[in-house]
């Protein structure tokens, strides 16, 4: 009896005292986000502030929006971000608890052991800010930020569809998804160990796991062949190139095909593949693409390929930890409108991928990126693992036929293996 009591009373102090963050005596975003905006001089003429127009609590973060007064933009808000975020996240002598925090919370348990764990979670916390303007100025305050590692698992197969992708996992815990079939090429970028070989592996896996009898590769690796090395006995990829000539075999290759293909709409009045119900896809991707940036022949089939691939099923994956105006041609870069751009070194590396800034202020956490299609987001790219990729391929694996002249015989490259028993298995070593 006199436990409950106890209980009950700990209870309502708890309530009391969040009911007084919640009017906003005490740790109120609300209040914060109205005081900074103040003290950063984001003040009109007149006088007038942000005024608040609701506030409405989501999944793991809380939408503050504000009627912005005349004279002022919303990219004026949007430059003072860091001041919004740091300011959020100031740790005063109150805690800024809401009644959401105690949800978790054994009233019937060790309550002083409950309440401390709920009081230590709240003050590990640090909070993330996003300002979106679409007519109101929208402040979203979560409670976590990104996480730092987000791993590949079977369950993300299944939250993609047809040639779609899991790019990667935004505030929130929102799965991005990049969708190749109406977004066709995209250029990455980013400094060497931060996740862009990486990133290509998450696709190439995926796309050969959702797509096993629809998708074809080129693959271009000009770090020696070792990032897609892996990969190179997978049915559904072409050729492995390694070094630039290769590069432009394969390249030659590729646009004979185009080409070919092209030929075929055109004849039958076919606008692009969709139309004309064709299923295949095929994928260039090339990783470290700044090795061939001196190439004029692979230059100039890699402008063809960006320019007409998406009407006849061409996908470029063009990877560079490099770019600069040099190693990503403006036609290039035209004609891809997805980037994913993983921390560079300076604002300029940053605008030859983004077009912008930005990547250069990304925090140096591997998988960190910015993905860009419509709008600009930033993302933790998934992880994944070497030995989930052979689980994935391995189905999918066929001892070929010895390759000639740098080319596949084109015939009985799978024909007289008997599946499962001549499977080759691929294993990491300390020299791939």
């Amino acid at each position: 009896m006199f436990v409950e009591i106890l209980s009950s009373a700990a209870m309502g102090s708890l309530l009391g005292y969040t009911y007084i963050y919640q009017a906003g005596l005490g740790g109120n975003d609300k209040k914060k986000i109205e005081n900074i905006a103040k003290n950063c001089g984001l003040v009109a003429k007149d006088g007038k502030t942000i005024r608040i127009h609701r506030r409405s609590k989501k999944d793991g973060y809380t939408e503050y929006v504000f009627q912005i007064p005349q004279g002022l933009s919303a990219k004026e808000f949007r430059n003072k971000l860091d001041h919004f975020q740091d300011g959020l996240n100031i740790k005063k002598s109150v805690l800024d608890l809401a009644l959401s925090d105690f949800k978790e919370v054994n009233w019937r348990g060790d309550l002083l052991s409950e309440i401390r764990a709920v009081i230590e979670k709240r003050q590990k916390l640090r909070k993330t800010v996003e300002v979106e303007f679409d007519g109101m100025l929208k402040f979203r305050v979560y409670n976590e930020g990104l996480p730092e590692l987000f791993e590949y698992t079977e369950e993300l197969f299944d939250k993609v569809k047809t040639w779609e992708i899991p790019i990667g996992v935004a505030l929130g815990g929102r799965l991005i998804k990049h969708d190749f079939d109406k977004l066709a090429h995209m250029i990455i970028g980013g400094t060497t160990d931060f996740g862009k070989s990486n990133a290509l592996k998450v696709i190439i896996t995926t796309l050969i796991h959702k797509q096993p009898k629809h998708v074809s590769f080129s693959l271009i690796d000009l770090k020696g062949g070792l990032s897609f090395s892996r990969y190179k006995n997978v049915k559904q990829v072409d050729r492995v190139a390694k070094n630039s000539k290769e590069a432009l075999e394969a390249l030659e290759a590729v646009q004979l095909r185009l080409n070919k293909t092209m030929e075929y709409l055109e004849a039958n009045g076919y606008e692009d593949v969709k139309e004309a119900g064709i299923k295949d896809r095929h994928f260039i991707v090339i990783d470290e693409a700044a090795d061939i940036a001196d190439n004029d022949k692979c230059q100039e089939i890699l402008k063809d390929i960006a320019r007409r691939g998406r009407a006849a099923g061409f996908r470029l994956l063009y990877a560079t930890q490099y770019p600069t105006r040099e190693t990503v041609s403006s036609q290039v870069k035209r004609n891809c409108i997805t980037r994913l751009c993983f921390v560079l070194d300076t604002e300029i590396a940053s605008r030859a991928v983004l077009d912008e800034g930005g990547a250069e202020e990304l925090p140096l956490i591997q998988g960190r990126a910015i993905y860009k299609a419509h709008k600009k987001t930033v993302i933790q790219t998934p992880y994944i693992e070497n030995k989930f990729i052979e689980k994935t391929i391995q189905p999918h694996v066929n001892i070929r036929a010895k390759r000639e002249s740098g080319k596949r015989h084109e015939q009985g490259h799978t024909k007289g293996t008997t599946r499962r028993k001549h499977t080759l298995i691929v294993e990491e070593t300390a020299l791939s």
